[in-house]
């Protein structure tokens, strides 16, 4: 499960594309849905982003949350990596395949503070 904060600048991304990749060099369009308001965002990855040390171990990318996800709710929302051959691709119908999906958790950038009441407590009672 990825989890993201709205003001975050840049977050490394890390998961497992390689293994079920079709094409050699893809590069990677991610789709995020939220479940409640079905609201889509999408971005392509070139191959050459690619920040890992061990690409055929696992991928990691960096983005920015505060620039993708301005603007949306925060909770949860699915995720979905297809493979394709051209970067400027954002439709998932015209990729080689899904190759890996989960929940991504979309936190508030401010997190939520309370306040008490405080007062005294006062009882009355009646002997009777």
């Amino acid at each position: 499960m990825l989890r993201f904060k709205q003001n975050d600048a840049a977050v490394a991304i890390i998961l497992t594309l390689s293994e079920l990749v079709t094409i050699p060099e893809p590069n990677y369009l991610f789709v995020f849905t939220h479940v409640l308001t079905r609201d889509v965002v999408s971005f392509a990855k070139l191959n050459t982003d690619d920040q890992s040390d061990y690409p055929d171990r696992y991928n990691e990318f960096t983005i920015d949350p505060a620039t993708l996800f301005a603007g949306k709710q925060p909770g949860e929302w699915h995720y979905q990596v297809f493979d394709q051959e051209y970067a400027e691709n954002t439709d998932p119908a015209q990729t080689n395949g899904l190759i890996e999906s989960g929940k991504m958790i979309l936190d508030r950038s401010t997190d939520f503070a309370y306040t008490p009441y405080d007062s005294t407590a006062s009882f009355k009672t009646y002997n009777g």
